[in-house]
Protein backbone atom coordinates (compact mmCIF):
# COMPACT_ATOMS: atom_id res chain seq x y z
CA UNK A 1 0.00 0.00 0.00
CA UNK A 2 1.37 3.39 -1.03
CA UNK A 3 1.44 6.02 1.69
CA UNK A 4 2.41 9.68 1.83
CA UNK A 5 4.08 11.90 4.41
CA UNK A 6 5.97 15.11 5.04
CA UNK A 7 7.91 13.54 7.88
CA UNK A 8 11.12 13.24 5.90
CA UNK A 9 13.14 12.26 8.97
CA UNK A 10 11.40 8.90 9.16
CA UNK A 11 13.44 7.69 6.20
CA UNK A 12 16.95 6.27 6.47
CA UNK A 13 19.72 6.82 3.91
CA UNK A 14 21.91 3.74 3.46
CA UNK A 15 25.64 4.33 2.97
CA UNK A 16 25.75 1.60 0.31
CA UNK A 17 23.08 3.30 -1.83
CA UNK A 18 25.10 5.43 -4.24
CA UNK A 19 28.56 6.87 -3.73
CA UNK A 20 27.18 10.39 -3.23
CA UNK A 21 24.09 12.49 -3.75
CA UNK A 22 23.95 14.20 -7.14
CA UNK A 23 22.85 17.72 -6.22
CA UNK A 24 22.43 18.68 -9.87
CA UNK A 25 19.91 15.85 -10.26
CA UNK A 26 18.07 16.99 -7.13
CA UNK A 27 17.86 20.48 -8.63
CA UNK A 28 16.39 19.10 -11.88
CA UNK A 29 13.81 17.14 -9.91
CA UNK A 30 12.86 20.26 -7.96
CA UNK A 31 12.26 22.08 -11.23
CA UNK A 32 10.26 19.17 -12.62
CA UNK A 33 8.09 18.82 -9.51
CA UNK A 34 7.52 22.57 -9.42
CA UNK A 35 6.29 22.48 -13.01
CA UNK A 36 4.06 19.46 -12.35
CA UNK A 37 4.06 17.40 -9.20
CA UNK A 38 3.77 13.74 -10.22
CA UNK A 39 5.42 12.20 -7.17
CA UNK A 40 2.28 10.17 -6.50
CA UNK A 41 2.98 8.23 -9.70
CA UNK A 42 6.54 7.38 -8.67
CA UNK A 43 6.67 6.56 -4.93
CA UNK A 44 10.02 5.97 -3.33
CA UNK A 45 10.75 2.40 -2.32
CA UNK A 46 11.72 1.53 1.26
CA UNK A 47 12.21 -1.65 3.25
CA UNK A 48 10.67 -2.48 6.61
CA UNK A 49 13.37 -0.46 8.38
CA UNK A 50 12.37 2.59 6.31
CA UNK A 51 15.72 2.46 4.54
CA UNK A 52 15.50 3.99 1.09
CA UNK A 53 16.08 1.41 -1.63
CA UNK A 54 15.09 3.61 -4.56
CA UNK A 55 14.26 7.33 -4.51
CA UNK A 56 16.84 9.24 -2.47
CA UNK A 57 16.91 12.14 -4.91
CA UNK A 58 13.11 12.35 -5.11
CA UNK A 59 12.89 12.51 -1.31
CA UNK A 60 15.43 15.35 -1.13
CA UNK A 61 13.61 17.25 -3.87
CA UNK A 62 10.28 16.85 -2.08
CA UNK A 63 11.89 18.03 1.14
CA UNK A 64 13.26 21.14 -0.54
CA UNK A 65 9.79 21.99 -1.81
CA UNK A 66 8.04 20.96 1.44
CA UNK A 67 5.64 18.70 -0.43
CA UNK A 68 4.42 15.23 0.45
CA UNK A 69 6.55 12.29 -0.58
CA UNK A 70 4.84 9.06 -1.56
CA UNK A 71 6.44 5.82 -0.41
CA UNK A 72 5.93 2.09 -0.77
CA UNK A 73 7.16 -0.31 1.93
CA UNK A 74 8.42 -3.54 0.40
CA UNK A 75 9.13 -6.59 2.52
CA UNK A 76 11.95 -9.08 1.96
CA UNK A 77 14.19 -6.69 0.07
CA UNK A 78 17.89 -7.33 0.61
CA UNK A 79 20.99 -5.29 -0.14
CA UNK A 80 21.54 -6.87 -3.56
CA UNK A 81 18.17 -5.51 -4.73
CA UNK A 82 19.33 -1.90 -4.38
CA UNK A 83 21.16 -1.86 -7.71
CA UNK A 84 18.34 -3.68 -9.52
CA UNK A 85 15.62 -1.36 -8.22
CA UNK A 86 17.31 2.00 -8.75
CA UNK A 87 15.64 3.06 -11.95
CA UNK A 88 15.13 6.83 -11.82
CA UNK A 89 18.79 7.67 -12.17
CA UNK A 90 21.20 5.03 -13.38
CA UNK A 91 23.98 4.09 -11.00
CA UNK A 92 27.44 5.25 -11.92
CA UNK A 93 30.47 2.97 -11.81
CA UNK A 94 31.40 4.77 -8.58
CA UNK A 95 27.98 3.97 -7.07
CA UNK A 96 28.39 0.29 -7.92
CA UNK A 97 31.96 0.19 -6.60
CA UNK A 98 30.86 1.88 -3.36
CA UNK A 99 28.05 -0.65 -2.90
CA UNK A 100 30.27 -3.72 -3.19
CA UNK A 101 33.04 -2.21 -1.05
CA UNK A 102 30.52 -1.39 1.69
CA UNK A 103 29.45 -5.02 1.63
CA UNK A 104 33.09 -6.12 1.74
CA UNK A 105 33.25 -8.07 -1.50
CA UNK A 106 36.91 -9.25 -1.46
CA UNK A 107 37.73 -8.58 -5.14
CA UNK A 108 36.36 -5.03 -4.95
CA UNK A 109 38.34 -4.38 -1.77
CA UNK A 110 41.48 -5.52 -3.61
CA UNK A 111 40.73 -2.95 -6.30
CA UNK A 112 40.14 -0.28 -3.65
CA UNK A 113 43.50 -1.03 -2.02
CA UNK A 114 45.18 -1.03 -5.44
CA UNK A 115 43.73 2.41 -6.18
CA UNK A 116 44.94 3.85 -2.87
CA UNK A 117 48.40 2.35 -3.15
CA UNK A 118 48.94 3.64 -6.69
CA UNK A 119 46.95 6.90 -6.39
CA UNK A 120 44.69 5.98 -9.30
CA UNK A 121 41.17 7.03 -10.17
CA UNK A 122 38.55 4.29 -10.28
CA UNK A 123 38.22 4.58 -14.06
CA UNK A 124 41.92 4.05 -14.66
CA UNK A 125 42.18 1.28 -12.05
CA UNK A 126 39.37 -0.64 -13.76
CA UNK A 127 40.99 -0.24 -17.18
CA UNK A 128 44.29 -1.53 -15.80
CA UNK A 129 42.58 -4.48 -14.16
CA UNK A 130 39.98 -5.58 -16.71
CA UNK A 131 40.37 -3.46 -19.84
CA UNK A 132 37.30 -2.40 -21.84
CA UNK A 133 35.60 -5.75 -22.59
CA UNK A 134 31.83 -5.37 -22.25
CA UNK A 135 31.36 -8.74 -20.57
CA UNK A 136 33.91 -7.92 -17.88
CA UNK A 137 32.25 -4.59 -17.14
CA UNK A 138 28.91 -6.38 -16.88
CA UNK A 139 30.54 -8.69 -14.33
CA UNK A 140 31.75 -5.60 -12.44
CA UNK A 141 28.18 -4.30 -12.21
CA UNK A 142 26.79 -7.66 -11.12
CA UNK A 143 29.28 -8.31 -8.32
CA UNK A 144 31.31 -10.86 -10.29
CA UNK A 145 34.44 -8.75 -10.78
CA UNK A 146 37.80 -10.52 -10.41
CA UNK A 147 40.85 -8.41 -9.64
CA UNK A 148 43.81 -9.01 -11.94
CA UNK A 149 46.45 -10.32 -9.54
CA UNK A 150 49.02 -10.38 -12.36
CA UNK A 151 49.35 -6.61 -12.52
CA UNK A 152 53.09 -6.01 -12.46
CA UNK A 153 54.47 -3.44 -10.06
CA UNK A 154 57.34 -2.82 -12.48
CA UNK A 155 54.87 -1.86 -15.23
CA UNK A 156 53.16 0.61 -12.92
CA UNK A 157 56.50 2.06 -11.82
CA UNK A 158 57.42 2.61 -15.47
CA UNK A 159 54.08 4.31 -16.11
CA UNK A 160 54.45 6.65 -13.14
CA UNK A 161 58.10 7.44 -13.99
CA UNK A 162 56.96 8.38 -17.50
CA UNK A 163 54.05 10.50 -16.31
CA UNK A 164 56.08 12.32 -13.66
CA UNK A 165 58.86 13.12 -16.12
CA UNK A 166 56.40 14.49 -18.70
CA UNK A 167 54.79 16.70 -16.05
CA UNK A 168 58.19 17.86 -14.84
CA UNK A 169 59.47 18.81 -18.28
CA UNK A 170 56.27 19.84 -20.10
CA UNK A 171 54.33 21.40 -17.25
CA UNK A 172 50.94 20.41 -15.83
CA UNK A 173 49.91 18.16 -18.77
CA UNK A 174 46.55 16.97 -17.34
CA UNK A 175 46.06 14.53 -20.23
CA UNK A 176 48.64 12.16 -18.72
CA UNK A 177 46.13 11.23 -16.03
CA UNK A 178 43.36 10.42 -18.51
CA UNK A 179 42.11 6.90 -19.07
CA UNK A 180 43.00 7.13 -22.78
CA UNK A 181 46.62 8.00 -22.01
CA UNK A 182 46.90 5.21 -19.44
CA UNK A 183 45.42 2.65 -21.83
CA UNK A 184 47.97 3.52 -24.48
CA UNK A 185 50.87 3.64 -22.04
CA UNK A 186 50.02 0.20 -20.69
CA UNK A 187 49.85 -1.21 -24.23
CA UNK A 188 53.42 -0.03 -24.80
CA UNK A 189 54.80 -1.01 -21.40
CA UNK A 190 53.22 -4.48 -21.45
CA UNK A 191 54.34 -5.35 -24.99
CA UNK A 192 56.44 -8.53 -24.99
CA UNK A 193 59.38 -6.74 -26.69
CA UNK A 194 59.29 -3.66 -24.44
CA UNK A 195 62.64 -2.57 -23.00
CA UNK A 196 62.32 -0.15 -20.10
CA UNK A 197 65.82 1.32 -20.47
CA UNK A 198 65.26 2.20 -24.14
CA UNK A 199 61.85 3.68 -23.34
CA UNK A 200 63.18 5.91 -20.56
CA UNK A 201 66.03 7.05 -22.79
CA UNK A 202 63.74 8.00 -25.65
CA UNK A 203 61.20 9.65 -23.34
CA UNK A 204 63.94 11.98 -22.09
CA UNK A 205 65.13 12.77 -25.62
CA UNK A 206 61.65 13.26 -27.08
CA UNK A 207 59.58 14.49 -24.16
CA UNK A 208 58.32 17.44 -26.20
CA UNK A 209 56.56 14.97 -28.51
CA UNK A 210 54.11 14.05 -25.75
CA UNK A 211 50.94 16.05 -26.41
CA UNK A 212 47.21 15.69 -25.81
CA UNK A 213 45.43 13.42 -28.29
CA UNK A 214 41.80 12.71 -29.12
CA UNK A 215 41.77 8.93 -28.83
CA UNK A 216 43.60 6.03 -27.22
CA UNK A 217 44.78 4.90 -30.66
CA UNK A 218 46.30 8.33 -31.29
CA UNK A 219 48.25 8.01 -28.04
CA UNK A 220 49.41 4.52 -29.04
CA UNK A 221 50.76 5.85 -32.34
CA UNK A 222 52.54 8.71 -30.58
CA UNK A 223 54.14 6.46 -27.98
CA UNK A 224 55.11 3.82 -30.52
CA UNK A 225 56.93 6.48 -32.56
CA UNK A 226 58.75 7.64 -29.44
CA UNK A 227 59.74 4.11 -28.44
CA UNK A 228 60.89 3.14 -31.96
CA UNK A 229 63.01 6.23 -32.55
CA UNK A 230 66.58 5.05 -33.25
CA UNK A 231 65.64 1.66 -31.87
CA UNK A 232 66.64 -1.49 -33.72
CA UNK A 233 64.17 -3.54 -31.67
CA UNK A 234 60.98 -1.84 -32.82
CA UNK A 235 57.47 -2.70 -31.71
CA UNK A 236 54.34 -2.51 -33.82
CA UNK A 237 51.06 -1.93 -32.05
CA UNK A 238 49.44 0.22 -34.73
CA UNK A 239 48.64 -2.79 -36.94
CA UNK A 240 46.75 -4.31 -33.99
CA UNK A 241 44.49 -1.28 -33.49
Amino acid sequence: MIKKTKDYDMFVFRDDNREKIDQAHVKKLVQSITARNMLDLKPILVNEKMEIIDGQHRLLAAQKLDVEIYYDVQKNIDASDIIRLNTTKNWTTGDIFNFYCKHEYPEYLKLQEFMKKNQLSLKIAIIISIGKAHAQHADFKNGLFKFNDEIMEADLDTCWDTINYIKKMNGHSPYVLSAKFWQALLKIVQHYSFEADKWHSNVKKMVEHFTAKATTNDYVRMMQNIYNWRNNNKINLVDEL
